[in-house]
């Protein structure tokens, strides 16, 4: 059994950096000897002429000066105490998933390379990568690091797979699950656009349902004002409230596509006559329309969503 090199990569060149100034000596590296340093930066992790293999958090030399390492080449081990298999797990493809086309498909999490992702990035092309490791894998709705090498084909995260990590413009990017229908998205509706700069084929679940926020101009229930979220109508599921965040920050009477296109207060409203829907003041509807700038009776009407005609909320409208 081979021993692995138990030092850090720097400290160990620091070594061999004064025995070159004593004589002339060429230093010999093994392949998975050295261990990444993952807090130098990218590109940085390894020396010169070599690059993490990301599945070992190990540095090895390639013939071409750069390329990962095939996960399938066998060595000694890293560390000393055990033989280490070279085998890179292949993260498990959801059953009873029909793959869409394109070389990937994210949901279903089929068509890449073992120990790599099916994604899409930031242009809403589909990816394969292999995850980064710090923190992998994070979950559902849960903080991510920001993408890696946005809109190319190397974006990657540290999402599990099945997710994809979202910049939503205030708090912190989280990861979101891909989806095929609403089926896929228990509490939430499977309707978010993944192309941040361009359309996505690809769905994603939207933010769960929170119920109990108030999507009043007063705006409550979605944590403190410093985190940037709002309580907004569901333009997608109009019987349910969410927090998100604003996207646009768009004003009374100003174009929309969805709720959280406005400013806090406000609602994105189809009124159903083929006209671009608009960003409108919510209301409650048992106030009879007190909560409208213009308060005349009636005029709080109830919000059916984007396209218009979807079971409309119980308790909240908007103001006309």
């Amino acid at each position: 059994m081979r021993s692995g090199l138990r030092i850090g990569w720097p400290f160990a060149l620091a070594i061999l950096a004064g025995a070159v100034q004593l004589g002339c000596y060429k230093p010999n590296i093994k392949d998975g000897g050295l261990k990444c340093n993952l807090d130098a930066g990218v590109g940085k992790s390894c020396p010169e002429g070599f690059k993490c293999d990301m599945s070992r958090l190990t540095c090895w030399r390639n013939p071409d000066g750069g390329v990962d390492r095939p996960s399938d080449v066998v060595d000694g081990p890293v560390d000393g105490s055990m033989d280490m298999k070279s085998d890179v797990a292949c993260f498990e493809v959801r059953p009873d998933c029909t793959p869409g086309p394109g070389m990937c498909d994210p949901a279903c999490q089929t068509g890449c390379a073992c120990g790599t992702k099916c994604s899409v990035n930031t242009l809403g092309a589909l990816t394969c990568n292999t995850p980064h490791p710090l923190g992998f894998p994070r979950a559902v709705m849960q903080d991510c690091m920001e993408p890696i090498s946005p809109g190319t084909a190397a974006q990657t995260d540290n999402c599990g797979p099945g997710l994809v990590c979202v910049d939503q413009g205030c708090a912190f990017p989280r990861c979101f699950q891909f989806c095929k229908n609403d089926g896929d998205c228990p509490t939430s509706a499977c309707s978010r656009d993944l192309g941040t700069t361009a359309p996505s084929t690809q769905k994603v679940c939207e933010v769960p349902f929170a119920d109990t926020c108030v999507p009043l101009p007063q705006n409550s229930g979605c944590g403190p004002a410093s985190s940037g979220m709002a309580c907004y109508l569901s333009s997608t599921n109009p019987s349910h409230t969410i927090c998100d965040c604003p996207f646009n920050a768009l004003m009374a009477n100003q174009p929309c596509m969805r709720s959280r296109d406005c400013v806090r207060g406000l609602v994105c409203v189809d009124k159903g006559n083929g006209a671009t829907p608009t960003c409108l003041q919510v209301c409650k509807l048992s106030n009879n329309g007190s909560d409208c700038p213009s308060v005349t009776p009636g005029s709080c009407h109830p919000y059916t969503g984007i396209p218009g005609g979807q079971a409309p909320h119980p308790t909240y409208g908007y103001c006309l």
